[in-house]
């Protein structure tokens, strides 16, 4: 095996890309190189492992047995790498610039958003917030750095991460005011026989309420599914469609529109929301203070 002593950030990053995308030309896009920097760099892994790495089969570059045994250690030293280029040894929330990237649920978007930006405001104006949605890649994009925290319902995620509930959260009924049928109560019958919208997402509990429901023998009758709790209040304040969401979200949502929150006629369990990280990040001090702010968010809550 050859020697290569610069084996660095970008070229791992190269292998990384390639072996992620399948494609030379996706991969020169995200590392900044022109296709013909990125075979040379390829060629330098190559001959520094003594293997092709990657074979074009059709239109895709597949990867090699050796390739596949190398990846998740250059994960690892691409993390590592990263963290080490970022590392401040103290941090300073009223005077330090940082970009955090966080991942939450479009019910994270409503519920802890608000609090966070506004506590910002006030004690950490130079620090910035990059929101994106929770999806299946949250745990790779945790791994690889190019998220700091992941917040909503979330699965144990598999690999180095750590998490805290920040909250426990349960489940409430979005109803119209003046709903032709539904005043102020709403009976195991009504909530049976009346048509719901229904938001099927990642991370806030949807799969706990059927589960639930058909436990206890309860069907729903869909009339409408939308991709976001972020409109259900308009959805549900103009027709007689009625919704099952999160209790925290529901009260915020009914605020300004034409709706009102109603107790579920059957007990359904909570659920807690918490946030997650790489453990690469565990004593980063920047990080912890802002894993420290967040948990402070809801401490009464």
């Amino acid at each position: 095996m050859a020697k290569l002593h610069n084996l660095d950030l970008k070229l791992l990053q190269l292998f990384d890309h390639v072996y992620r995308l399948r494609n030379l030309s996706k991969a020169a896009e995200l590392v900044g190189l022109t296709q013909p920097a990125v075979s040379l760099a390829l060629g330098r892994l190559r001959l520094h492992f003594g293997d092709p790495l990657f074979v074009r089969v059709g239109g895709t570059m597949e990867p090699t047995p050796m390739a596949a045994a190398l990846h998740p250690q250059a994960v690892h030293a691409i993390a590592m790498l990263e963290a080490l280029l970022a590392f401040q040894p103290s941090f300073d929330p009223a005077r330090d610039q940082r970009n955090f990237r966080i991942a939450m649920t479009d019910v994270g978007q409503i519920v802890i958003l608000p609090r966070l930006l506004n506590t910002l405001a006030q004690s950490a104006p130079h620090i910035r917030v990059d929101i994106s949605q929770v999806s299946a890649d949250t745990a790779d994009h945790l791994q690889q750095g190019a998220l700091d925290i992941a917040l909503g319902f979330l699965p144990d995620l598999e690999g180095r991460f750590v998490q805290q509930t920040i909250f426990k959260e349960t489940f409430a009924c979005l109803v119209r005011q003046g709903h032709p049928r539904i005043t102020n109560t709403l009976s195991a019958r009504q909530y049976q026989d009346e048509q719901h919208v229904v938001v099927e997402t990642s991370g806030t509990g949807h799969v706990i309420i059927e589960r639930h429901l058909a436990r206890k023998g309860l069907v729903r009758q869909i009339g409408a599914q939308i991709p976001s709790f972020i409109g259900m209040a308009t959805v549900v304040g103009s027709t007689d469609l009625i919704a099952t969401l999160p209790s925290r979200a529901a009260h915020i949502l009914c605020q300004g529109s034409n709706t009102h929150v109603l107790a579920l006629p059957v007990e359904i369990p909570g659920y807690q929301v918490r946030q997650q990280w790489h453990e690469r990040m565990q004593r980063d001090p920047g990080h912890m203070w802002l894993r420290t702010m967040m948990a402070a968010l809801f401490k009464d809550a």
